[in-house]
């Protein structure tokens, strides 16, 4: 029975033993009601697979009654890069976001491309272990918000793409898992 199980645990996870990385959207601490600053979500990874991404792209839902995306800030997360005069090859990757149209929508679309295919590309090797901030989603409360409210934000989409695609990393494909995150409207301060 167990050999049963074992063998199904295995083949739904696409011939994969190992754990598939996980892309999450953390949960801040409650936001007072009265708190007309922006405030950051970070975009976590927890591991990435052997390839080499040149491309990664999320869609991610939001409640724009409520809340009002102000853009994307850089994370922690680098990738590859020409060696410069200090002896480094890495840095921030450059996204790709369109804020109007994500507040008139109601889902962020964010990408990133290496034109190159390959050259400044996301690897596991450029991911440390505590610092794994793809990205961070900057906020502002709306005028319409009313303590109590919860504001979910959800992945509608992941990808880090490999120009192998049975090596990339998708949420469609069961090969990226993705945890959402939520905004809690607290009482005013």
């Amino acid at each position: 029975m167990w050999y049963a199980l074992l063998i199904l645990a295995f083949l739904f996870a696409g011939g994969r033993l190992a754990k598939k990385p996980v892309l999450t959207i953390e949960t801040p601490q409650k936001i007072s009601v009265s708190d007309k600053d922006a405030f950051t979500l970070d975009v976590t990874i927890s591991d990435m697979g052997e390839a080499i991404y040149p491309a990664a792209s999320f869609s991610i839902n939001f409640d724009s009654s409520r809340l009002e995306f102000l853009g994307v800030e850089e994370g922690n997360v680098f990738i590859y890069d020409d060696v410069n005069q200090a002896g480094i090859a890495q840095k921030l990757p450059d996204w790709s976001f369109n804020t109007k149209q994500s507040n008139k929508s109601g889902q962020i679309n964010i990408m990133y491309l290496d034109l190159t295919g390959g050259k400044y590309a996301f690897s596991k090797k450029l991911l440390a272990s505590e610092d794994n901030v793809i990205l961070r989603l900057s906020f502002r409360l709306h005028g319409s918000a009313r303590a109590g409210d919860v504001c979910e934000l959800s992945f509608a989409d992941a990808v880090f793409a490999a120009s192998d695609s049975s090596q990339s990393l998708a949420m469609n494909q069961h090969t990226l898992a993705t945890k959402n995150g939520k905004i809690v409207v607290g009482e005013k301060k």
